[in-house]
């Protein structure tokens, strides 16, 4: 079953360029506030999961690029919607 509703495409991983399957993966943007709102949460579920450096410094890393990517780009920031959208389970 297709996870992501809004969104479509090929997901590929970096480390071995094995595409990921539909029922494996959803789609938050940077630009919705409420997904970047909960990644310092992610981070510490991670952490009390027990997730290895390795993915504690990635996250670091992306809550830095998005950051810095909402300070460049605040006219694209919003609330997250799904008004007019072409949802799976419609």
């Amino acid at each position: 079953m297709k996870l992501d509703a809004k969104f479509y495409g090929v997901i590929v991983k970096a480390k071995d360029n094995t595409i990921v399957p539909d029922d494996e993966y959803m789609v938050f943007l940077a630009k919705d506030t409420a997904f970047f709102n909960i990644l310092p949460e992610y981070r510490a579920e991670c952490i009390k999961l027990g997730a290895d450096e390795d993915q504690i410094d990635a996250i670091n890393r992306g809550i830095d690029r998005a950051t810095q990517w909402r300070k460049d780009n605040p006219s694209r920031l919003k609330v997250p919607d799904a008004k007019d959208e072409k949802l799976l389970d419609k």
